[in-house]
């Protein structure tokens, strides 16, 4: 193999110790093969994952996992990077991140199937997708029914953030730099939410400003032609 021997030729010549850590990255690549474990996809990523998707159109992805935490009243409040943990085990450190952020831990938590293991984090409650018991009232159904409403209206908001601020594709280096992107991402959905709920007031306003000075200017001209002495003419 043309690579390998490329490899070697490198070893051979170079210093030792220099370019170590590359080189140790060229020879586990070609050492690998399709059963091996912590596999590398991409020489100047090394840390970049294969997650299965379990779709039919698109049966896996490269990068890393997103957790974002949506509140009721349409803000992102946490927003963090993993590898390809369990689903389950990024929600405590998730929680944690809301919690520092905005300096309380929420209530409840409402999550689908993929984050079961635990029904209580801290002093937060998991709420999971399920079959009502018995000793759940009329009300507690109907209100995990419009919780789990409102939980899927985080699936629209997961694809303006890949489709409209970046996190498809990733252009920062490393596991930091994945968390930098996320992080501005987040802010920039919250950004974009709060300048279209204030585009139409702001636009009342400025219409109402408008209208005052185009009053004053009409008095100002009508003023200024009264004023004005008549040219008498002969």
């Amino acid at each position: 193999m043309i690579a390998g021997r490329l490899v070697r030729e490198l070893e051979r010549k170079l210093a030792a110790g220099l370019y170590a850590g590359e080189l140790a990255l060229f020879r586990q690549v070609l050492q690998q093969t399709r059963d091996s474990k912590k596999k590398i996809y991409s020489l100047h990523e090394p840390d970049v994952q294969c997650i299965s998707k379990g779709k039919e159109h698109k049966k896996y992805e490269f990068g890393n996992k997103v957790s974002i935490v949506y509140n009721v009243s349409g803000v992102i409040v946490g927003a963090m990077g993993f590898r390809n943990e369990y689903d389950g085990h990024t929600l405590e450190p998730a929680l944690q991140q809301v919690e520092m952020l905005t300096g309380k831990a929420p209530k409840t938590a409402t999550v689908d199937r993929g984050y079961r293991g635990k029904s209580i984090i801290g002093n937060t409650k998991i709420q999971l997708p399920g079959p009502f018991n018995s000793r759940q009232s009329r009300y507690e159904q109907q209100r995990l029914k419009k919780a789990h409403r409102k939980r899927a209206s985080i699936e629209p908001v997961i694809g303006h953030l890949k489709a409209d601020h970046r996190v498809n594709r990733n252009f920062h280096k490393g596991i930091f730099g994945d968390n930098i992107n996320i992080m501005l991402a987040a802010a920039a959905f919250n950004f974009k939410r709060m300048m279209n709920k204030w585009k139409k007031s702001f636009f009342v306003h400025l219409n109402y400003l408008m209208n005052s000075w185009l009053k004053i200017i009409d008095s100002w001209i009508l003023k200024m032609t009264i004023n004005q002495k008549p040219k008498m003419a002969f």
